[in-house]
């Protein structure tokens, strides 16, 4: 969970002012973005998160049956590749992972465009738009629902995606405040930040790397405590 939380920390910082100061533009003319209104919104979109995570860690479960063991570390493996891959888009070197979702995410702009709260939302619409919000098709929330599907459970997926989408938060609230203040134009994040949060990205996939290999017995597991490192 420690390592979602800092996927969550260090991709939003680099990823979220380009794919979500949209949404923070909606949901600040909608009224969205202050106040309780801006909680619920966010707890709208966690909540998503670890429904997704719920579904991931439960169909990552299965491959942990007997007759199947090694899954875990194939699942391990692929989020490593994905995590590398969102690095080397960050770096300039690869075309952004949200490329493969052009057409979900158009569909998924026209509901939001269509279902975000009026003028004075209500506390139920506040959470609906924050639902929806948490169900953009993003790389980042790609990388870790995969890392959600290893963690082998339907209850540990969802507590690794919660942990993902607090990790999110001061940027995502930062969006918010920029919308209100008509400076989302500012947030984009420099090269030497985004550089940054590349080299951690690649930290994670590294990570997750090791413990696909360790998961196959190529390599041990490695533990600080009770902390398992991979």
């Amino acid at each position: 969970m420690l390592a979602a939380f800092l996927l969550g920390l260090s991709g939003s910082v680099g990823h979220c002012a380009g794919m979500c100061s949209g949404i923070a533009v909606l949901l600040s003319r909608r009224g969205v973005t202050q106040g309780w209104r801006l909680i619920l919104a966010h707890l709208g979109r966690i909540s998503s998160y670890m429904l997704l995570g719920t579904a991931a860690g439960g169909l990552g479960s299965l491959v942990a049956i007997p007759g199947l063991s090694g899954g875990q570390g194939g699942l391990a493996l692929l989020t490593a590749l994905f995590a590398f891959y969102i690095a080397l888009a960050m770096f300039g070197r690869a075309p952004s992972p949200e490329l493969l979702f052009t057409r979900l995410t158009q569909g998924w702009g026209r509901r939001m465009r269509r279902f975000a709260p009026g003028q004075t939302p209500t506390a139920v619409s506040a959470f609906q738009a924050g639902l929806l919000w948490g169900l953009l098709p993003c790389g980042l929330v790609m990388a870790g629902l995969l890392a959600a599907a290893v963690s082998g459970s339907a209850l540990d997926g969802a507590f690794v995606m919660a942990a993902f989408g607090l990790g999110t938060l001061p940027m995502t609230l930062g969006i918010g405040v920029a919308a209100r203040t008509r400076l989302v134009a500012r947030l984009n994040a420099g090269p030497w930040l985004r550089a940054a949060t590349a080299v951690i990205l690649l930290a994670f996939g590294l990570q997750m790397a090791l413990r696909g290999l360790a998961a196959w017995d190529i390599l041990p597991h490695q533990h600080i405590g009770k902390l398992m490192l991979w």
